[in-house]
């Protein structure tokens, strides 16, 4: 697989949000309600908490901080269940093959020096 990157086990990611660190880059790995897995990168738009400490409900991925609900496309969803198309987080495609979760087109951060 060409331009992937293994991420964890299936299972892993079934036990709830799972961060893992790829070239720098924190991500937040989690399964949609019908089992297919999302990547996201691991800071909430809204005050930057880590969304892996977060837990998934209802098919949204909750911010542990505040409570920010985000879809399985990354867009915020507001207590009205509507999702907000100007707030979102960072999503990178993923796919599940050979028990694990893989990911591609990663961003490496920038580094200062």
């Amino acid at each position: 697989m060409d331009g992937w990157v293994l991420l964890c086990e299936m299972e892993a990611a079934g036990a709830g949000p799972r961060r893992v660190v790829v070239d720098g880059t924190g991500l937040v790995v989690w399964l949609a309600a019908d089992g297919t897995p999302r990547v996201f990168a691991d800071r909430c738009p809204h005050r930057d908490a880590r969304l892996s400490a977060g837990y998934v409900e209802d098919g949204r991925l909750i911010c542990p901080f505040h409570l920010w609900a985000f879809d399985e496309s990354g867009h915020y969803v507001g207590p009205d269940g509507v999702a907000d198309p100007e707030c979102a987080v960072a999503r990178y495609p993923a796919r599940a093959q050979d028990g694990g979760i893989w990911v591609r087109d990663v961003p490496v951060p920038a580094t200062s020096g």
